[in-house]
């Protein structure tokens, strides 16, 4: 592992704090009149605003790297292209197949590196199956990217408690604290009236970073139970399969933007963005507490705590639906 600087841990999340919101700032200055996301029927704000400010956080990301050890080029390389790739998109938006593709590229470096759960799968299987988390994550993050303030506050959050539960100076400890730091530097611009968007540049990185932590996080002897990534980001996991599932059920197009989220139907049955995201981050701190409850458990206690978890979450996700249906598109202000 390489050695970490000999720098205090709070200076370091200090330092790379400010580096995203500077970034984002200058980005800002350069795109609030050339690269916008201008209102449509698919999307909740009614105010052209500039996109792309994620740079930051993808520039933390890549800081970082080298703090993970024989794997930090993987990671590094994955990332440029992954968040490459959105901002990218954000600039001239690219196909949803090319897109893909790119992401799909960008995820293997990373896999290679870091198979997932080798020890149960085999290598081959093991990196098909982080391939897959990375593809998931990076489109995960992408589609529930579309409310004030609510991809970064979950990228904040689930750094955090990685961070947390993988001990000082281990590399998912300084990845985590990088992800915290990029997506808390990120928010002042986006929460509680966006001045700016995460862009796909930032979605993407933020979906990266979020499967590379859980990745990094269980490699190795001694490494992090597989539950706990779960737990901390089920949030975004419950609403965006439960979502995709109900689109698939109803034969919809799944690769086209829409408003069919929870967060999003939410929104526009007259909930502001803050209570929303307020909400979101409740749960995955009330996960976070579960988990920390959790640690030291049997395995088989821990995963049913899980999975009860988890279908409270569906009951939850069910509940919401019937209070806030689907609807025609009539998109509220920014709050």
């Amino acid at each position: 592992m390489t050695a970490i600087p000999a720098l205090p841990a709070w200076l370091l999340v200090l330092l790379a704090t400010l580096l995203s919101t500077a970034i984002a700032g200058a980005w800002w200055r350069h795109a609030r009149e050339r690269v916008l996301d201008l209102p449509d029927d698919r999307r909740l704000h009614q105010v052209p605003t500039a996109r792309g400010g994620g740079l930051g956080i993808a520039v933390v990301l890549l800081a970082a790297a080298p703090w993970l050890g024989p794997g930090g080029g993987a990671f590094a390389l994955g990332l440029a292209v992954t968040a490459g790739a959105g901002f990218y998109d954000d600039l001239r938006p690219l196909p949803a197949l090319a897109k893909l593709l790119l992401q799909a590229l960008g995820a293997l470096p990373l896999a290679l590196a870091w198979p997932l759960l080798p020890e149960l799968l085999g290598a081959p299987l093991g990196v098909v199956a982080a391939w897959g988390l990375v593809l998931a994550l990076v489109n995960i993050w992408n589609f529930m990217d579309g409310s004030n303030g609510l991809a970064a506050t979950q990228g904040l959050l689930f750094g955090a408690a990685m961070a947390l539960f993988a001990g000082a100076g281990t590399p998912a400890a300084c990845l985590g604290l990088a992800l915290a730091a990029g997506a808390l530097g990120f928010l002042p611009w986006n929460l509680p009236r966006a001045r700016l968007f995460l862009g796909d540049v930032g979605s993407h990185a933020l979906g990266y970073a979020v499967a590379a932590l859980a990745l990094v996080g269980l490699a190795g002897e001694g490494g992090l139970p597989p539950w706990l990534p779960l737990l901390l980001a089920s949030a975004f996991l419950l609403d965006a399969s439960l979502t995709l599932l109900g689109r698939l059920a109803r034969r919809e197009k799944v690769w086209r933007a829409h408003r069919e989220h929870l967060y999003q139907r939410a929104i526009l049955h007259g909930a502001s963005h803050g209570r929303v995201c307020l909400v979101y981050a409740a749960w995955t701190l009330v996960a976070a507490g579960l988990a920390a409850w959790l640690v030291g458990s049997p395995p088989a206690v821990a995963w049913g705590v899980t999975l009860g978890w988890l279908f409270s979450g569906i009951m939850c996700h069910f509940l919401g639906g019937r209070r806030w249906p689907r609807q025609g598109n009539d998109p509220r202000k920014d709050a």
